[in-house]
């Protein structure tokens, strides 16, 4: 049989399995055909059951072995006796679509089907796992396992009306095309701590002083308010590098999800903290402002000590609004006259309960035993959508 080599990406979608299932937990796949012996340019059609893609399955018959990592030394581990999912069965049918690499004008890394196999926390598989141990999983080899593949443009095997496959399977067995696919590596947890819900309101007010671009502006600013709506107090995190849970696909974090600029309730004076914002043409739905990349940061250097310091902090007390007036000249300068919207995009903020605040060393940082990485991000969102006119190149208040 035919061989035909597919580029396999594998990674986990979290860094921790929560057993509560609280947080969703998957394994993430990237597959690309990029083989140079690949030129047939209709797209392969691919059922994920009984593959590696089906992942309790896999893990049952050897297609994906699951090791785990030894506590007193992170390079040792022990392959996991998994003979308890000998009975997992072939899971329901799903198909995938492979784009054919012949006249791919995008770079093959941006050409990745991703596909997520997720975990059910009362499955035999997460039954096998113990909170508190590390796990890799990996290809066991190069096969994927894959029963069923054809060309087509259709999205879904079908029957005929005789319940034939209307399909001619293609004869070739589909491989990992690198020495490694990489791995998905995770700790269980018994459960995770979850934020409290805030709510976080927007509007338009006149500001206590000229913005930066008087210019362009009529003594206009973008109030945001935000309430902590617990019993208790919590400390958030509003600038430097954020430590939380982050979701990945199969080689980087998802866009938007690892992103160190300034949060909109920072209280720098020197720098209105805009990055969530967009303005959309009311017109036209489309975003004239705010598109841009997610950022991470001023470069430092790789062993700059990372933890937040106080004045990166910012205390929610149960009930008190935090409010911010934000100076948004420069986000509507060069606007051409007409209506638009200013709405918020969510943001992640690493937080604490209490008043971290005060727990401080003498170095004025947040101690690193409070700065793991375990803990789901509080969102910083709204639901405000803020009307804003332009009017011979500035903002416009009149009723």
């Amino acid at each position: 049989m035919n061989e035909l080599r597919i580029h396999t990406q594998i990674h986990s979608r979290y860094q921790v399995l929560d057993a509560s299932g609280q947080l969703p937990f998957s394994i993430v796949f990237g597959l690309c055909r990029r083989s140079p012996a690949d030129t047939d340019p209709r797209p392969l059609l691919l059922e994920t059951a009984g593959s590696v893609l089906d992942v309790p399955y896999a893990l049952a018959h050897g297609l994906l072995t699951l090791h785990e990592q030894d506590p007193e030394d992170a390079k040792q581990s022990l392959e996991v006796d998994l003979r308890r999912l000998n009975k997992v069965a072939v899971k329901e049918a799903e198909c995938l679509s492979l784009p054919s690499p012949v006249n791919r004008t995008e770079h093959w890394r941006d050409a990745f089907t991703v596909y997520q196999c997720h975990v059910e926390v009362n499955g035999e598989l997460a039954s096998s796992l113990e909170p508190g141990k590390k796990y890799t999983l990996r290809l066991a080899s190069e096969d994927l396992g894959v029963k069923r593949c054809a060309y087509s443009d259709r999205k879904q095997f079908v029957n005929d009306n005789d319940g034939r496959p209307s399909h001619d399977y293609e004869a070739i067995k589909l491989v990992n095309s690198k020495s490694t696919a990489g791995n998905a590596t995770f700790k269980v947890v018994k459960s995770l701590p979850w934020p409290p819900r805030t709510e976080t309101r927007m509007r338009l007010c006149p500001s206590d002083s000229p913005l930066t671009n008087a210019r362009l502006s009529s003594n206009s600013a973008l109030e945001v308010s935000v309430v902590n709506t617990s019993s208790d107090s919590i400390t958030v995190q509003t600038r430097g590098h954020q430590r939380f849970l982050i979701p990945w696909g199969p080689f980087q974090p998802d866009p938007d999800a690892d992103d160190d600029r300034m949060r909109i309730i920072d209280a720098a004076p020197h720098k209105p903290p805009t990055s969530s914002l967009q303005v959309v043409d009311s017109a036209t739905g489309e975003v004239v402002r705010g598109n841009k990349q997610r950022g991470t940061g001023p470069l430092t250097d790789s062993n700059a000590d990372r933890r937040p310091k106080v004045e990166d902090l910012v205390t929610l007390e149960s009930g008190t609004p935090v409010t911010r007036k934000i100076d948004i000249g420069a986000l509507v300068e060069g606007l051409v006259d007409g209506q638009y919207k200013i709405r918020m995009q969510s943001r992640g903020c690493r937080w604490w309960d209490g008043e971290v605040g005060k727990k401080v060393g003498e170095d004025g940082r947040v101690p690193a035993h409070l700065c793991g990485i375990a803990v789901p991000p509080l969102m910083l969102e709204s639901p405000d959508e803020v009307e804003l006119r332009i009017r011979d190149g500035k903002i416009d208040q009149s009723k």
